[in-house]
């Protein structure tokens, strides 16, 4: 199968990540079925898109006009075998259960075309894993977004065991052709590349906090002033070149035999979840949100983060020119 050859998208799963995958293939030109197994969540899904399509209308990343034609190229089903007999490429966007995944993934080999291309979003599970129960792996591979995906440009792009060359090729491609930004992971390690940076961040970050050192709004503002400024215009590998390699190494030695090791998960998060508190889904977690996300609305929090990422998504787009 070669890159124009795919005609129809399909992506298994209408949440946080799913309706945002599929708002990049609509603004990307695609038709997309989005499937799910709720009418109410799907349209939801559907209310979430179109808000976030006037956020990129007002950063002027897109025409007012355009938002019904990306619109019109998306679809919904509550039918598995309905949503991907007739797509190319299916990723799907469900939860990091094992056995799950592997049973949708199933269904969607005997119901898919035999050339389609089967994609996993999976952050957590190696992609090897999650296709293992597949009659033909090679068209298997991961392609994991980053939250919120319709704005982040990279996606990380994995072999996993049975991948063919081709298969991970052609999605590279279709990625680059929606304006993402893939990143080829040449091994299929658990919890990919990006995640497990993040969450090396993020253990000392929670250890900080219940430590009582620092509070978790400035522990944001600390980020956001330092590590996330200077990360938006460079790497990490590029700043230690720029900090000077003998500077970075005496660091390294001097803090990370007393930085928490812990392989547990974090105290504070485990708080908060017992307590039915899981973030923007449930209106609290660190902060509380106004606004019901399980009921179509933008809290005004996530409104202003997007935007803010939409501005910068524009100077990257500018900056590739």
């Amino acid at each position: 199968m070669k890159l124009e050859d795919i005609k129809q998208i399909t992506v298994l799963g209408s949440g946080v990540m799913g309706h945002g995958i599929a708002q990049g293939f609509a603004m990307g030109g695609y038709p997309v079925t989005i499937y799910d197994i709720d009418d109410k969540v799907l349209e939801v899904a559907l209310s979430h898109i179109r808000e976030s399509l006037s956020l990129f209308s007002e950063s002027g990343l897109i025409g007012a006009e355009e938002i019904p034609a990306v619109m019109e190229r998306l679809s919904v089903s509550t039918d598995l075998k309905t949503a991907v007999r007739k797509s190319q490429f299916i990723i799907e966007v469900i939860p990091e259960v094992l056995d799950l995944k592997q049973k949708v993934l199933r269904q969607v080999e005997a119901a898919c075309p035999e050339n389609a291309i089967i994609a996993s979003n999976t952050s957590h599970l190696r992609v090897s894993d999650v296709f293992a129960t597949l009659k033909d792996p090679s068209r298997s591979v991961g392609a994991h977004y980053f939250n919120p995906p319709q704005i982040c440009p990279t996606v990380e792009v994995v072999k996993g065991q049975g991948t063919s060359d081709e298969t991970l090729a052609l999605t590279y491609d279709l990625m680059k052709k929606i304006n993402k930004v893939p990143v080829k992971l040449h091994k299929d390690v658990v919890g990919l590349v990006v995640n497990r940076l993040q969450t090396a961040l993020l253990r000392e970050a929670f250890y900080l906090y219940e430590q009582g050192v620092i509070s978790a709004e400035d522990i944001d503002h600390a980020v956001r002033g330092s590590l996330g400024f200077r990360a938006a215009s460079i790497g990490p590998m590029a700043m230690v070149d720029m900090g000077g390699l003998d500077a970075w190494l005496d660091c390294c030695e001097k803090l990370l035999p007393i930085m928490d090791n812990t392989t547990e998960g974090p105290k504070a998060l485990k708080a908060l979840v017992s307590e039915g508190h899981t973030g923007i889904k449930s209106g609290k977690g660190f902060y509380k949100y106004a606004v019901d996300f399980s009921q179509g609305g933008l809290d005004e929090a996530v409104k202003k983060r997007d935007r803010e990422f939409l501005s910068r998504l524009k100077r990257h787009f500018l900056d590739a020119k």
